[in-house]
C-alpha cells in the first residue's frame, strides 16, 4: 500500500486477530464468494431498513427496491434465501410495533444531521485512519447508548458480548466525533429465522393451532393466503404475538471507562501492526474457525495442491467489482 497509507475497520482488526490468511482473502486480495449466505443477506437489509425508519423514511418503500435491484439474484437462490423479501417483512413490521410503546424503547441522537449510521474517519497515527459507521446512538431508560443492531437465529450469549471489541472502540471513535460520554451498549437483537405457518392437520382433519415459531404478521397472511377468517385462528395468533419477545431481545450492557481505554490501546497496536504488515504478512491459523469461514476451501486446496484459481474463478469475485445492492456487514449469526 503506497507509503503506508491505510483504513482501519473494526472488521479489519478482528479478522488480522483471528488468522492472517483469511485476512489475506479478504483485505488484500479483495475476494468475497458469489453467493452470499441468507444471514449476511438478511443482516445487510435489516440494517438498511433499520436506517430508513431512523431517518423518517418509508421502509417499506426501500425493501421493494431491494427486492427490485436483486431480482434475479433472489429468483435465481430461491432454494438458498427462500423468499427473503417477504420473510424480511413480516419480521419487520413486527419488530416496529413491538419497540414503539415498551419500556425499552429508544430516541436516536441525531448527529451532523443524521440520526443512525454515524461514519467517522479518525487518524490513530501517520497514514493511519480508522473508518467506519455506527448503527445508531440512542436514549433509552434515561441514559445513552451505543445502539448495535445484530441479527441471529441463535442468540448470542453474555460471554460474547463481553468480548465484542467493536464496540469499545466506537466508544472512542464518538468522542472524537464530538459525542457526549456513552453509558454503554444496547444490543438490539433481531431473529433472522423464517416464521412458520401450520402445515399439518390434526386427525379431525381440521389445521393444527400448535404452537409455532412465527410472528402475527406472517400468521396474518398465511390466513389470507388460504383465505381463512382470523376469527377461527385467535390462538394461532395470540401464541404469534407472545412469541415476539422471543425474537426481538434488547440488552443492555454498561461499560467502564478502564475497560474501553484498554481494549483500544490493543487496537491501536494490532492496528500499527497490520499497517506495517498489510500484504506482506498471511500465516494461516488453522483451527475449528475453519469450518465457518468463507475461504476455508482455498486454504485446504493450498494444502492439498489442488487448483486455487480454479476454485477462485467459480466460488468468488473481486468485491470492488460486485456493485453490492445489500451490504454485508458484521453481525453475530452462527
Amino acid at each position: 500500500m503506497a507509503d503506508g497509507q491505510i483504513n482501519i475497520s473494526q472488521s479489519k482488526v478482528k479478522a488480522w486477530r483471528q488468522c492472517r490468511r483469511m485476512y489475506w482473502w479478504k483485505f488484500v486480495k479483495m475476494l468475497q464468494k458469489k453467493k452470499r449466505k441468507r444471514p449476511f443477506m438478511f443482516g445487510g437489509m435489516m440494517h438498511e431498513i433499520a436506517e430508513a425508519q431512523f431517518e423518517g423514511k418509508n421502509w417499506e418503500k426501500l425493501l421493494d427496491k431491494i427486492e427490485l435491484d436483486n431480482r434475479k439474484l433472489f429468483k435465481r437462490e430461491i432454494e438458498m434465501y427462500g423468499n427473503i423479501i417477504e420473510d424480511m417483512r413480516d419480521i419487520m413490521r413486527d419488530y416496529f410495533e413491538y419497540w414503539e410503546d415498551h419500556p425499552n424503547a429508544v430516541k436516536p441522537i441525531s448527529h451532523a444531521g443524521r440520526n443512525s449510521e454515524h461514519e467517522f474517519r479518525i487518524e490513530l497515527a501517520p497514514g493511519l485512519w480508522f473508518t467506519g459507521k455506527i448503527d445508531a446512538v440512542v436514549k433509552a431508560r434515561k441514559m445513552r447508548w451505543v445502539m448495535e443492531h445484530k441479527t441471529f437465529s441463535r442468540l448470542p450469549s453474555e460471554g460474547d458480548r463481553w468480548r465484542s471489541v467493536q464496540a469499545a472502540v466506537y466508544f472512542r471513535a464518538l468522542e472524537e466525533m464530538g459525542f457526549k460520554p456513552i453509558d454503554g451498549v444496547l444490543w438490539d437483537y433481531v431473529s433472522s429465522k423464517p416464521c412458520n405457518v401450520p402445515g399439518e392437520l390434526t386427525p379431525t382433519g381440521k389445521i393444527s393451532q400448535a404452537r409455532l415459531d412465527s410472528l402475527p404478521s406472517r400468521i396474518k397472511r398465511w390466513l389470507k393466503e388460504e383465505d381463512l377468517k382470523k376469527k377461527d385462528y385467535t390462538k394461532l395468533l395470540t401464541d404469534a404475538q407472545n412469541n415476539r419477545p422471543n425474537r426481538f431481545i434488547r440488552l443492555f450492557s454498561p461499560v467502564k471507562r478502564g475497560v474501553v481505554n484498554m481494549i483500544w490501546e490493543d487496537f491501536v497496536d494490532d492496528a500499527k501492526e497490520i499497517q506495517d504488515m498489510h500484504g506482506k504478512k498471511k500465516a494461516q491459523n488453522i483451527g475449528r474457525h475453519c469450518d465457518w469461514c468463507d475461504y476455508n476451501s482455498l486454504c485446504k486446496a493450498e494444502l492439498l495442491g489442488d487448483d486455487v484459481q480454479w476454485i477462485i474463478d467459480r466460488d468468488f469475485q473481486q468485491e470492488d467489482q460486485s456493485h453490492k445492492k445489500v451490504q454485508e456487514v458484521d453481525r453475530v449469526e452462527d
